[in-house]
């Protein structure tokens, strides 16, 4: 890659980052609905055609939100291997969870970032299935999931379990912890090995 190439990406790189960080700053103090593109690229000092180059729509911003999240919890997942398997799963969703509430406001749109498919998304993993399909892998390796389900099928099954749970949980007012914390435990039991696979 030549010097002017790698200046380019660095920028580009730079210009995504003011832009995400203004978006945030803004959906923390006024809410997402009261925020505008214009609003956000004057607070980011970059074009509204900057924006459209980074972000097709506001709403793709929480896209990259997940991403953040996940790419802060990601040092995490080597001491989350060491545990035994379904543990580790635990302690995953439980750092998950915590650091979700940090922004409890922004928890519908982060849920429709994650679930709904947007038009935005490249069919590539997401980060989330990133960070929690080491851990299903082990934990199906160890014999503590089923072997007749492939890992995305069962990441897929325990993140959709996951943000169901935590929109009821925002929608009624309770604590995400624990508004999570049944819906996963029947979420994992569905998954575990039937009684004539734990005899093989």
């Amino acid at each position: 890659m030549s010097l002017m190439s790698a200046t380019r990406t660095r920028q580009k790189r730079e210009t995504h980052r003011k832009i995400f960080d203004a978006a945030l700053h803004l959906f923390r103090t006024q809410g997402v609905e009261a925020t505008s593109v214009d609003q956000i690229v004057q607070a980011a000092g970059v074009s509204k055609g900057s924006f459209f180059v980074h972000f097709p729509t506001k709403d793709a911003i929480f896209t990259l939100y997940v991403d953040h999240l996940t790419a802060e919890l990601l040092p995490s997942l080597p001491q989350w291997m060491q545990l035994a398997p379904l543990s580790g799963l635990q302690q995953a969703t439980q750092a998950l969870t915590e650091a979700v509430e940090q922004d409890l406001g922004l928890v519908p749109y982060i849920i429709q970032a994650e679930l709904l498919g947007q038009p935005w998304d490249d069919g590539r993993p997401t980060a989330l299935q990133q960070l929690f399909g080491p851990l299903v892998a082990e934990a199906q390796s160890s014999g503590d999931l089923r072997h007749d389900l492939s890992v995305s099928q069962i990441v897929d099954h325990l993140l959709s379990t996951y943000f169901i749970a935590l929109i009821w949980g925002f929608r009624r007012g309770q604590r995400l912890g624990s508004a999570i914390a049944l819906p996963m435990r029947l979420a994992l039991d569905g998954v575990r090995p039937r009684p004539e696979e734990a005899r093989l």
